[in-house]
């Protein structure tokens, strides 16, 4: 899987250095676990936030490029007393699940007589999970106390979909865009809410990591916009 992955890349990147004719957008996403990352998770949803930039052929219906996405899948906020020693002002410990991707994305548009234009994609790329944590003295507080990643990992994972572009501005060459994906994807480790806890003899966290495929599916809502460079 990482050689194709690797192969694909190099593909992509020799067809960019010519690019000339290049589509753009933004997608809200919504993932919903499947398999045993459900079972893990207890249904979580991932939402996340990705951009997406294309080069469009113009002797074929194909498009190639990369989409990158970022998204918060879970908060945790905790008033403690017990972080520092011989320190017990009550402090805000704030933990925030991270999900951040990056896909290559070839995409294939059939020719239609219709203004609503179909298409399907694949994707191949990375998920990255990390969670950090944040201290500080009060809500409001600008600089924290302290800051660090308490875990991280990543994995492989592949997407197969199909979406339909729909016209919303002719003269912008604007559309918007509705896609529903599958992912499917390597084994993970990852913290979601609720799952570091506090061993008050050991003075120490500890923590209670999941492990699953990425396997989910994910619907989206954007807009893209069509011969932006």
């Amino acid at each position: 899987m990482r050689k194709s992955l690797f192969l694909f890349l190099f593909l992509l990147g020799s067809h960019f250095s010519q690019a000339q004719f290049y589509v753009a957008g933004i997608h809200f996403n919504g993932s919903l676990p499947s398999g045993q990352l459900k079972q893990e998770t207890e249904s979580t949803f991932f939402p996340t936030l990705s951009g997406i930039v294309l080069y469009e052929f113009q002797s074929t219906p194909i498009q190639v490029g990369m989409e990158l996405g970022y998204g918060i899948y879970g908060s945790n906020l905790e008033l403690r007393t017990d972080l520092y020693p011989g320190f017990t002002d009550e402090l805000r410990l704030r933990r925030n699940n991270n999900l951040a991707t990056g896909m290559a994305v070839i995409r294939y548009l059939p020719v239609v007589n219709s203004k609503v234009t179909p298409f399907i994609e694949a994707q191949m790329g990375v998920n990255y999970l990390y969670t950090r944590y944040k201290i500080r003295e009060e809500i409001y507080s600008e600089e924290a106390i302290e800051s660090g990643k308490d875990y991280e990992d990543w994995a492989l994972a592949y997407r197969i979909g199909a979406g339909i572009q729909i016209p919303i501005d002719s003269k912008e060459m604007m559309f918007l865009e509705l896609r529903g994906t599958f992912q499917d994807g390597n084994v993970v480790r990852f913290l979601q809410k609720g799952d570091v806890g506090y061993d008050p003899n050991e003075e120490k966290f500890i923590y209670d990591f999941r492990r699953a495929p990425l396997k989910y599916m994910t619907f989206s809502v954007g807009l893209v916009w069509y011969d932006v460079f």
